[in-house]
């Protein structure tokens, strides 16, 4: 692919924007934030390197789709929308377009003028696509995402409309010997118990509700063996493949 410029939303986008606090009454753009904000906070990690980000849904919408909360990305381009081909893509709303938006990797070169990958949203919809409550312009310029950006289909996320995403970016992990991985997930089980019992509590982003705490623990659960089973599916492929080599050598 060749390389290009991008935009990038501005800081004032991305995030809280200014006026909205978290209190123990959230209004609906803060609650969605602090959701999202929670989630954004523990980092993906994956023995499969083609793996390279994740949504979760985050907006009631979003959370009753059929497909599952987390929508894995794998390939370098994912198209979005009520009709495209992969099932695993498709959101059923009629507010959303039959081919509403992309996202995909590309090599961009940055304000340092190095080369760098970036993951880029684009939008074909007619509702619209959003980023951070920033509605993006329809087959306008590619815009930047970052960890822990806010992606929504057909309206802002707040609304009852919205199918609203948290991005999270997918950190590739070294194999690590049987006793290696025992001892690690002994300690993942630890400190998922620590940070179990002190979310919500002096949050930086605030409390939240026990319907979002309970989400979220099904978000992870699901999302753990998503990621498991493809790293599963995976090498049985190539053991099939190396069986029906050796079969036909024989």
């Amino acid at each position: 692919m060749e390389e290009t410029k991008v935009e990038t939303p501005s800081s004032a986008s991305r995030g809280n924007n200014g006026g909205d606090h978290c209190s123990p009454s959230l209004s609906p753009r803060a609650r969605i934030v602090s959701v999202a904000s929670n989630i954004a906070s523990q980092s993906l990690h994956n023995s499969d390197p083609r793996v390279w980000g994740v949504l979760t849904a985050i907006s009631n919408n979003a959370r009753k789709r059929h497909q599952g909360i987390n929508i894995i990305l794998s390939a370098d381009e994912h198209c979005f929308g009520r009709l495209v081909e992969d099932v695993r893509f498709q959101i059923d709303s009629n507010s959303v377009s039959a081919n509403h938006c992309q996202i995909y990797r590309m090599k961009v070169t940055n304000e340092n003028m190095e080369n760098a990958t970036s993951i880029l949203l684009k939008d074909t919809s007619t509702n619209g696509t959003y980023l951070n409550w920033e509605k993006l312009k329809k087959n306008g310029a590619a815009v930047k995402v970052c960890h822990g950006d806010i992606i929504s289909f057909a309206a802002p996320p707040q609304h009852d409309l919205a199918f609203a995403f948290v991005y999270r970016d997918v950190l590739v992990s070294s194999p690590m010997p049987d006793n290696a991985v025992v001892k690690r997930k002994a300690e993942d089980f630890i400190s998922e118990n620590k940070r179990l019992k002190g979310l919500g509590i002096g949050a930086p982003e605030g409390p939240i509700s026990l319907d979002d705490f309970r989400s979220l623990q099904r978000s992870n659960m699901e999302l753990r063996k998503q990621l498991e089973n493809q790293v599963v599916t995976i090498d049985t492929l190539r053991s099939d493949n190396r069986a029906a080599v050796e079969h036909h050598e024989s």
